[in-house]
């Protein structure tokens, strides 16, 4: 029987993060290689279009979702005898919602179009989406803590979008062409899902009515706070299309899906560390305290390191991924590498307000930020473009970081779980930007920066106790963890 959230050993979840992480910095280098070779293929205005249509395609297929997913995991996390029941009402709520969404999303593409290419492929995309209902059979292995097939189904999907990008770039292919090779690639990703979901536990999930209402009813807040951060997180883009063009659009979304991209960290973490600190509330909490104490020190490692790689290196990165064309974006990965920060912890902030039930709360919370957003957004791109949509973005998240701590101390004492090691984090992260400036004023090139990065970060960690090597022998299972 397959370990479930609340017996999950601090062994099983280190191993699990880092058995993602791997994956995913992989899976990281093949979409930068992808993604640069997808912006040489649109080119600036068009990529402006593509990135722009998913965007909105993105945000209202939020409403086939809309916080339920968050809930089940929760529920089933706490009960794990009604699992498939939680999981089935999951598979029944987004049935019923695909259609509207789907509808919904035709009309966006029509009305947001630039050039019947752009229509084209914004329909195929959308027309995929009804074949994304089973997706909550995905949750089972979250829900055992174990996400081994994800990370295969994602490396499949990886493999094939960059093979499809390749063949595309080379035969002189547009948007129309990528679109169908993605929507392709991801019903293969789909496919491994279900067959390996049948195999772990003997049986599929049913689309069932018994939690459908509960469900719904506890997922609303849930929903709303989802897509008023999906709202002030993406707006910026549709913004500045709106009002600089395509051509800025493009240089802001190349940016950005750099750090689209890098939600992997804080998403690897949280996907193992979520069913788990659900599990502990409110019964046991010494082991709440302890995991969200990992967590966040695990959010810090990643999280700080990235900030000082991107301060320091951010021109020679955009030079390598997207062409001297794009570099006079590079001034805002620095930007965008502090709003990773930030939202990083949201990860676990938003993961401990929904534990919690103070979900409501966090609503008011995320209008605010959307508001606050829009309206920088709107005094400020006009005249500086770009640059101030990512500082925009970078001061939504800190207003929304300390509104979420205020809310989350309410019920989580977070002053005892102690912030030596996460202060030890940051003057590794300080020394380690330190000794990449001084590499690049002596000539060297990325490759050097990065070879001094990997080096040099892990050592300054165990050297000043961001880590210890207790952590590292319990990842390799040569010493017992603590359960």
């Amino acid at each position: 029987m397959p370990t479930i959230a609340r017996d999950v050993t601090r062994q099983r979840a280190a191993s699990d993060i880092l058995m993602q992480v791997v994956v995913r910095i992989a899976n990281l280098a093949l979409g930068a290689f992808v993604t640069a070779l997808l912006v040489r293929t649109l080119g600036k205005a068009h990529y402006g279009q593509w990135s722009t249509t998913f965007i909105v395609i993105g945000l209202i297929a939020f409403f086939s979702t809309f916080g339920i997913e968050e809930v089940a995991v929760r529920e089933a996390a706490r009960d794990p005898d009604r699992e498939f029941d939680w999981l089935g009402s999951v598979m029944m709520v987004r049935i019923v919602l695909l259609g509207p969404v789907t509808l919904a999303a035709l009309v966006a593409v029509v009305l947001l179009h630039q050039s019947q290419e752009m229509l084209i492929a914004g329909v195929i995309l959308v027309l995929a989406m009804p074949f994304g209902g089973v997706s909550a059979i995905a949750l089972m292995f979250r829900l055992r803590v174990d996400n081994r097939i994800p990370m295969v189904v994602l490396t499949l999907r990886s493999v094939l979008w960059g093979a499809a990008v390749v063949v595309i770039y080379l035969k002189g292919g547009g948007m129309i062409a990528l679109s169908i090779a993605m929507v392709v690639t991801n019903l293969c990703g789909t496919f491994v899902n279900l067959l390996a979901a049948r195999k772990l536990v003997g049986r599929w999930p049913r689309p069932t009515r018994r939690y459908a209402l509960p469900l719904i009813q506890q997922a609303v807040p849930v929903g709303i706070t989802g897509l008023l951060v999906m709202a002030y997180a993406r707006i910026d883009q549709v913004l500045v299309f709106s009002l600089r063009g395509a051509k800025e659009a493009g240089l802001y979304g190349s940016i950005y899906v750099l750090l689209d991209s890098s939600h992997f960290v804080p998403g690897s973490i949280l996907t193992t560390m979520a069913p788990v600190i659900a599990a502990a509330w409110p019964g046991d909490r010494e082991r709440l305290l302890r995991a969200v104490r990992n967590t966040l020190e695990l959010l810090c490692v990643g999280s700080f390191g990235a900030l000082a790689f991107a301060a320091v290196c951010s021109e020679p990165v955009v030079r390598l991924i997207f062409g001297e064309e794009f570099v006079e974006a590079a001034p805002i990965l620095p930007i965008l590498g502090g709003a990773f920060v930030l939202i990083s912890f949201g990860y676990l902030f938003d993961n401990l307000v929904l534990v919690t039930g103070k979900q409501p709360r966090l609503v008011k919370i995320c209008l605010a930020a959307l508001v606050f957003n829009v309206a920088g957004n709107l005094l400020l791109v006009p005249e500086f473009g770009f640059h101030a949509a990512a500082w925009m973005t970078l001061a939504t998240e800190a207003v929304v970081a300390a509104l979420e701590i205020r809310l989350v101390t309410e019920s989580v004492p977070l002053h005892e779980i102690g912030y030596g090691r996460i202060l030890r984090t940051t003057a590794c992260a300080l020394l380690l930007a330190g000794l990449l400036v001084i590499a690049k004023e002596l000539g060297a090139g990325l490759g050097v920066l990065v070879v001094v990065a990997c080096v040099s970060y892990p050592a300054l960690l165990l050297a000043l106790g961001g880590m210890s090597i207790d952590d590292i022998l319990v990842v390799l299972r040569r010493r017992q963890p603590a359960a």
